[in-house]
């Protein structure tokens, strides 16, 4: 008896865990409804506060990135990041014969594997004060906290982002949105 009890106790714990680790988690982030159980593009894709980016994405060819089940983590510009853009230097990246230039700027916003914002925090207390982080596109962002705590992303070219809305979870990684595009010397056109 005392067997079959202690064999109950185990399997009941046991589902718990799993029942935990495979729980649906939804966030609104600015009035769209995200789920923890679709992919970066079909989450993304349906914000209206960050459009830009994921049409982008799409017009780069990269979608897939984003769709795979590979684990990435995406400072995602917020619209209001592309709009504060000189015109032209958008207007330039969406010709073709800039297309390289898009796909290295948008890979500068996302990096491999699942980072939380308290992974970069620790980071950065355990770093002297930051952690350099790399990219897919193999540029360096240096993560710091500001004095309003906020973790803020300066990239090669000494432009600033600060993470406004941290740990939303997906499929595939966790989105971050950040209030700058990042744009380096090397995706200036």
């Amino acid at each position: 008896m005392k067997k079959i009890i202690l064999l109950t106790f185990l399997l009941f714990n046991c589902c718990l865990l799993f029942a935990q680790t495979t729980a649906v988690v939804t966030r609104t982030v600015d009035g769209t409804t995200m789920s923890s159980s679709n992919d970066f593009f079909i989450n993304a894709s349906h914000s209206k506060n960050s459009s830009i980016f994921f049409q982008l994405v799409d017009t780069a060819g990269i979608s897939q990135t984003f769709k795979s089940d590979a684990l990435i983590t995406v400072f995602a510009p917020d619209n209001q990041a592309f709009l504060k853009l000189d015109k032209a230097v958008l207007d330039t990246l969406l010709k073709p014969a800039h297309k390289q230039d898009l796909v290295k700027l948008l890979l500068s916003h996302v990096l491999t594997g699942k980072v939380t914002s308290k992974d970069i925090a620790k980071q950065i207390n355990l770093n002297n004060g930051q952690a350099v982080l790399t990219t897919m596109a193999n540029t360096k962002l240096i993560a710091t906290i500001d004095a309003n705590r906020n973790i803020v992303l300066t990239n090669e070219n000494g432009n600033k982002s600060v993470i406004s809305k941290f740990d939303i979870l997906q499929k595939n990684g966790i989105l971050d949105i950040v209030t700058s595009v990042l744009i380096s010397k090397n995706t200036q056109p």
